[in-house]
């Protein structure tokens, strides 16, 4: 079971690092009520100049579908038998039986050299109530940020506040605390949805010691209101390949 208030994610945002250092959202990872798993490339995505398909999905007209997870994803989930195994679920604020997708999407699936990241897609129940729990990027860029960390408690308010001024995205928003002072960023592929919810409300899911690396030092949910008829990731720059 996963612990606290959290649900199973049935759909990830599979995004890559480019060359400016931007994720960029490239398919979509599901594991339907059917029971396969599948993988959509973006149209968008396949579109762009000089777009290179992943490893194991060559082909870029066409849908996935696989009885198990796909080798690509499911090496960047740590093998239950090994020892820290525990220790890395606690660091995740995840226990017991979880499903690879439900990792996935705390942990990002993250792996030297190759740039690729998953994120859960969020979604706006029929009362326009919605959230988002991720892990908070970008903590090495800050100054004492990794200071601050170590002095937050699980259920402790944060902040969203826009950065324009940010050089390399001016659509950056940091999480910060309650004296403005910033913590990092809110991951870029969740901007659009981010700027479209009101009424946020942030707090501290868990804190890890600096042991874990700054990837994995600070996760946190976000709560609010959005539009139930806009759903996050839909419309023409979302649509995938069937």
């Amino acid at each position: 079971m996963v612990r606290g208030a959290h649900v199973q994610h049935h759909r990830l945002m599979v995004t890559e690092k480019d060359a400016e250092g931007f994720y960029r959202p490239v398919g979509v990872l599901g594991a339907p009520t059917a029971g396969q798993y599948t993988f959509h490339y973006l149209r968008s995505a396949v579109a762009r100049p000089g777009f290179r398909p992943f490893l194991g999905f060559s082909d870029t007209g066409r849908s996935y579908r696989s009885d198990g997870l796909f080798p690509l994803f499911a090496e960047r989930i740590m093998d239950p038998r090994r020892p820290e195994h525990p220790m890395y679920l606690a660091a995740l604020d995840l226990s017991g039986d979880v499903t690879p997708l439900e990792v996935l999407a705390r942990s990002g699936g993250q792996r030297a050299g190759d740039g690729i990241m998953l994120l859960p897609i969020p979604e706006v129940a029929a009362d326009g109530s919605t959230h988002a729990t991720f892990l908070v990027h970008g903590m090495r860029h800050v100054p004492g940020a990794d200071e601050r960390v170590g002095r937050l408690c699980v259920g402790d308010a944060l902040f969203l506040r826009p950065d324009p001024d940010n050089w390399t995205n001016a659509r950056a928003v940091l999480v910060v605390e309650g004296d403005d002072q910033p913590l990092g960023y809110v991951p870029d592929v969740l901007l659009d949805f981010v700027h479209s919810v009101d009424d946020v409300r942030l707090s501290v899911v868990r804190v890890n010691g600096p042991e874990v690396g700054s990837r994995l030092r600070l996760l946190v949910r976000l709560e609010g209101q959005a539009d139930p008829d806009e759903q996050p990731f839909t419309g023409d720059a979302w649509e995938t390949v069937d």
